[in-house]
């Protein structure tokens, strides 16, 4: 198991994917897992011709293992899947596409119904792209790992062998844990479109990505963890979001996410920097969720993308990823870059740079 700091005083599992015991050059057993995309277009099918979904069919469709890993990290329950039985009626059904369509003229409000509509939009060319994966999946694999190798030190440029990836086709997002990768297919279908392998590269970056190895304080947890979050997000960020902009014509609106996790950056290193500032007395009692109050974003993709972004605008990349095991460099290497920037990005305190500083020589050895 690759190096994280020690769980003796604070578990880092949910911020960290454990790394596979065994990582080798070779990619034997990478594989895969799409099964459940073919039983949602039978469903899919049935539902064109007018047939209605039943609880019981539903149930049984989401019992697969990767669907279920997936929404219990989402955080759902069974209303919102009895509401997403209900609106997959609603978008398949000819008979209900009436009210269909003005759900669709208003998608902040029925959000829901206009994204399982995606899945019904794009279904033919999800079925060629699941193919095209399906027939040389060694290529997928290689433009990922190409892509999380650019944002990795030479030393971490190895691959997982048993790596698999499952493409689950419900909801819109991503998440890893150990040695798997699940995707829903509207995420993994849109951002493949918009640049292959990137998403792939971003979560391959999480588990290849060199860990801490050092024993934490009690009275430093809070403070430490709130910048793993940031090092853990912002550096595996540097892989995809550049990409995922507003210019990024075959993304959903919804996962052109650079502008606003850079818009929220900047909202909130200010208030970041006011308890970096304090004193260890004074912080002891703060929890990690303190650092990131006033954003909805708290797993350190804000403000890691509007750090990391300016740290390689500024020439620092190559530096900032020979350090990646060290959480503290991330914010002392921006500090430079912030300087360096003509267009006056948000500077840290000097309290603040202070007090890392001291953090960094206390557990930096």
């Amino acid at each position: 198991m690759s190096a994280i700091f020690k769980a003796t005083r604070i578990n880092f599992f949910f911020i960290v994917f454990t790394v596979i015991i065994s990582i080798s050059q070779s990619c034997i057993a990478q594989s895969f897992v799409d099964s459940t995309c073919y039983q949602y277009f039978e469903i899919t099918a049935k539902l064109k011709q007018g047939d209605s979904l039943s609880r019981s069919d539903w149930k049984s469709f989401l019992s697969n293992e990767a669907i279920k890993d997936y929404m219990a990290d989402q955080g759902v329950n069974e209303q919102y899947f009895e509401s997403y039985r209900k609106n997959m009626q609603i978008v398949y059904m000819p008979k209900n596409n009436s009210i269909l369509q003005k759900r669709l003229a208003d998608p902040n409000s029925y959000w829901l119904t206009y994204m399982i509509n995606q899945y019904k939009v794009d279904e033919d060319d999800m079925k060629e792209y699941l193919k095209r994966i399906d027939s040389d999946p060694k290529s997928y694999f290689d433009k990922s790992y190409q892509y999380a190798y650019s944002a990795l030190p030479k030393t971490a440029h190895k691959k997982l062998p048993n790596l698999k990836v499952a493409i689950i086709p419900i909801h819109n997002d991503a998440h890893a844990q150990d040695g798997l990768i699940i995707y829903t297919l509207l995420c993994a279908y849109k951002n493949d479109q918009n640049r292959l392998g990137a998403l792939g590269g971003h979560e391959l970056h999480h588990m290849l990505r060199p860990q801490p190895s050092f024993d934490i304080e009690p009275d430093d947890n809070s403070i430490i963890m709130a910048m793993y979050r940031v090092l853990n997000e912002g550096s595996a960020d540097m892989v995809d979001k550049k990409y995922m902009t507003d210019t990024a014509s075959r993304l959903m609106p919804s996962q052109k996410y650079f502008q606003e996790f850079f818009d929220e950056g900047k909202k909130i290193l200010p208030l970041m920097d006011s308890l970096f500032s304090q004193d260890v007395k004074n912080r002891k009692s703060l929890k990690v969720r303190d650092y990131f109050k006033g954003t909805p974003y708290t797993s350190g993709h804000v403000p890691g993308t509007y750090m990391a972004h300016y740290i390689e605008k500024n020439g620092l990349k190559n530096e900032f990823i020979k350090s990646l095991d060290d959480p503290f460099s991330f914010f002392l290497i921006y500090d430079r870059a912030s300087k360096k920037d003509k267009s006056k990005p948000f500077r840290f305190s000097k309290a603040s740079i202070h007090n890392i500083e001291f953090l960094r020589k206390k557990y930096i050895k």
